[in-house]
């Protein structure tokens, strides 16, 4: 068994600290010129609501969205070595 005598273990940040963090990640890509407007819109309507909920439809999102990118880009790649295109 190995025991770790180096440093401490770091403490969680505090909530608001990491609110804050992410509020001005959140904050930065609103401001940037290359945010696609799907995504600003929705950055936009998620910090006017329920963090919870959120975080819920986004998980929904990621099981729906996640797959269905994975399937289209297998699809183009697979026309692109056919010597097609869509």
């Amino acid at each position: 068994m190995r025991t770790d005598i180096g440093s401490p273990p770091r403490a969680a940040p505090e909530p608001e600290v990491e609110i804050a963090a992410i509020e001005r990640r959140i904050a930065w890509v609103l401001a940037h010129p290359g945010t696609s407007p799907w995504l600003h819109a929705a950055l936009q309507t998620a910090m006017a609501q329920d963090p919870i909920g959120i975080a819920n439809d986004v998980e929904m999102l990621r099981h729906l969205l996640v797959p269905r990118s994975t399937a289209h880009a297998m699809l183009a790649a697979a026309m692109a070595r056919c010597g097609q295109s869509r």
